[in-house]
Parts: C-alpha cells; structure tokens; sequence
C-alpha cells in the first residue's frame, strides 16, 4: 500500500491566499466571491451532471421525453426514483473530501436511499478549478424494474458493481493512502421498504473502480448512523442508529479468497443505545480518541480505539454548547482541533479544543472548550444564501459530510456543499 509520503504534495488553492479568516465564500457558481469569475457553463453547478440530463446514457425512450426535452423540461431515467436527481443532497446524504483527486483535492458526493433517487453516478467538485464533474456515471443501462422496489441485489451492487445508493447519512469518509471513497454500509433494494445490509464498498479514485468487502453476518448498520476513519490504524468506525445494534470497526485492506476486501472488526453493542441517531464523530489524533458529539444531551463524548469494547465516556465541556441532529464534526490539522458545523448554527463554526489545563493521563477524562470562530464581521450566511438561490426542494437541517475540512501548508479551510444547484462554499479557518 502506498504511502502518503510518496503520495504529491497537494497545492493550496489560489483563491485561498484572498480570504480572510473566519469569513465565508462562494467560491463557485455564476456569481463567486473573491474577484472569482463564473465557473465554467457546464461545470458551474452539480446539477449539471445529472446523467438523466445526458442524452447518450438517457436517450428519449417516448414522444413524451422528447416533447419534455423541447420544450426544456426534465426528462426522467429509469434510475430517477421519487425525487429526481436532486435527492443527492436533499435526502440524508454526506460527502468525503479527498486529498488527492485534482491538485488540490476535491469533494466527493454520491447516495440516493429510499424510493428517493436510485442513480449510483458519483460526483466531485475540484477545488483548484472550482468545477464540478460526473467522475463515473453508475448503472445506467438497466431497465426501470431493475431500479427501486423489488429489485433486490444480493451483494448490494448493480451488474456493474456499483453499490445501490443508500441515504448515506455519516457512513462515508476517504482513505489517503488508499485514495479510497469508502461507504460503510450497503443496501440491497431501495424503495419503499429498504433493505440494508452490512456489506462495505470502495471507490477507488485512481482507477474509478468500485470493490466491496464482505458482508458482517450480525452487524445491523440502519439509518441515521456516523463513522470516523482512523488514519493510525487504517480503519474505518462506525455505530448504527437507533434502528441498529452495532459499533464496530472495518479495515480496507487486502483481498479475500471470495473476491471481497476487508476485514470487519469485533461486533460491539450499540455504544448509545435510544441516542445513536445522526450524531458526529471524528478522529483527534492528538489525543487518539474518537469523539462524538452527541445531539439529544449535547455533550461531547470519548472512545478509545485502542480498546473499542471499553465504555464510552463523557467529556467535561464548556461552555456549554448546543447541539444539533445532521451536523459535522472534522479535526483541522493546522488548529490541531476539531470543528463542528451544524445547519442550525446559520454559518456559525465552532472549534472544539482539549482544554490545556486538564494535563491528565485519562484522554477520556479530558476537559474540552467550544469557542466560535466565524468572524464577527462575516456577511454571508452560506445555509440561507443556499436556499434562495435553489430551484429545488431544500432541506435546510442537514450538513452531514457536505462540511469537510481541506489542509494545505498553514492554512486549514472550510468546505461546505449545499444544494445542487447553489455554489459550494468555503471559510479559512484561523491558524
């Protein structure tokens, strides 16, 4: 497996060296900030990937879709589900950054659910050129009884291999090493009454080749679950929701006599059982813990994934925060901290640090302070500016992964994805 050390030195974004910190930025779209000119038609917006959108993979099967096309209106695909392309943010849906696709990274997003959108098309937007671009177009050639109710998928992929899109929720995050999208759970038909299955699946952003893993015979990975990768000992974290029953650990490497790759972990309970439900968790390799931030009691809350089966602990925070369902939690390497962007904070970010003064051998003893880091003369609340440039249904709680923290040399920034049809925007946090 390749090193990171070998790995090229991402480049800092050039619009990055005109922002100021702490304020937010469009940074894409026909009108961006920063003396930016209009990203490129056709690249300006996600929308404008939609392969329903392209004639070669959804050539007009009626005089309808042909009528609907003159006259410029949408023309479904076999693949569109209830709600259109556009589910791809709107229902339950996270994103990963990844280091290293494009010079300067980019935003990776893919995922459906439900009888919302069955499209397995995956989606990035590059930070150097600020444009987006459909990276692989997903099954596209089935007929529309091999999409959505009764089409049932033993290993949960298409005949192409792509997985069948869940709500991806938090269950997808990146391996640099591997340059890996990795979405933790699998699902083996999407309609009405889905049926998800615990079987992993990579995005290889080399190759733009999907692999699985195998399927966990007893681990229950549901709705509204949260996962952190865990760079130290490559492998991927992860606890169900409230439907579930599991937190358990998954490590990508290595191929399996059975063509699958992986290996799964010990199956722990449920670390909060009746409070699993759409909470954050990440990674701090400065205390090599994974932290959660827990919504229904909002308090901040300590695994050790030396020792997953220990108890989780209760982190002493202050002041206290509120927290909210649908919300990010991200370690930015420069700060050496974490940051939490929730939907309901209308643009407000908050850095979350081990407070000095607890110098105690206990990590999950810790004492830990919030302190907002949205500047005060910032003007652009990127939650609400989002939703009036949207044509679309929006749903304004949700951020999941759509917020992600890019590192460069010095200099940690923001990335937040909205709608499919707003800008995507970023903030400079403070060093």
């Amino acid at each position: 497996m390749t090193n990171l050390s070998a790995k090229p030195k991402k480049t800092t974004p050039s619009w990055a060296s005109t922002m100021k910190i702490g304020h937010w930025y469009r940074i894409s779209g026909d009108q961006p900030d920063l003396g930016l000119a209009p990203t490129p038609s056709g690249t300006r917006y996600l929308e404008d990937g939609d392969p329903a959108k392209d004639v070669s993979l959804n050539p007009s099967r009626s005089l309808e879709m042909r009528a609907r096309r003159l006259l410029g209106r949408y023309a479904k695909a076999p693949w569109s589900g209830r709600c259109d392309f556009w589910a791809i943010t709107e229902t339950w849906n996270g994103a990963v950054f990844a280091d290293y696709f494009g010079d300067s990274g980019s935003m990776i997003i893919f995922g459906g659910g439900h009888n919302d959108y069955f499209g397995s098309d995956v989606h990035a937007f590059n930070l150097a050129t600020r444009q987006w671009s459909r990276i692989s177009d997903g099954y596209v050639s089935g007929k529309v009884n091999e999409y959505g109710a009764g089409a049932i998928y033993a290993d949960a992929c298409y005949p192409d291999g792509s997985p069948l899109p869940p709500h991806t929720y938090g269950y997808v995050q990146y391996d640099p090493v591997a340059n890996d999208y990795i979405l933790f759970k699998g699902q083996r038909q999407l309609g009405p009454e889905v049926e998800p299955i615990a079987i992993p699946h990579m995005l290889n952003l080399d190759t733009l080749r999907w692999r699985r893993g195998p399927k966990h015979p007893d681990a229950e990975l549901k709705s509204g679950g949260w996962t952190a990768w865990d760079p130290k000992r490559r492998i991927l974290w992860g606890n169900s929701g409230d439907d579930g029953n599991t937190f358990i650990g998954y490590a990508p490497d290595g191929q399996n006599k059975d063509g699958t790759f992986g290996s799964w972990g010990a199956c722990q309970a449920s670390k909060l059982p009746n409070s699993a439900d759409h909470n954050a968790m990440a990674y701090d390799p400065a205390q090599d813990r994974l932290i959660i931030a827990e919504h229904k009691k909002s308090r901040l809350l300590s695994i050790n994934p030396a020792a997953p089966d220990e108890p989780i602990r209760t982190l002493i925070s202050s002041p206290t925060t509120a927290m909210h369902p649908y919300a990010s939690l991200e370690y930015a390497p420069t700060m050496n901290a974490l940051i939490y962007c929730s939907a309901a904070n209308a643009g407000e970010l908050f850095c979350i640090r081990k407070d000095g003064a607890s110098n105690i051998a206990d990590p999950n003893r810790a004492t830990c302070s919030w302190e907002g880091i949205t500047a005060a003369t910032n003007q652009l609340n990127p939650i609400t500016d989002a939703a009036k440039t949207s044509q679309h249904p929006t749903n304004l709680k949700q951020t999941f992964g759509r917020f992600r923290v890019a590192s460069y040399d010095g200099v940690d920034i923001g990335i937040l994805i909205r709608h499919i049809d707003s800008p995507v925007y970023a903030i400079k946090l403070p060093c």
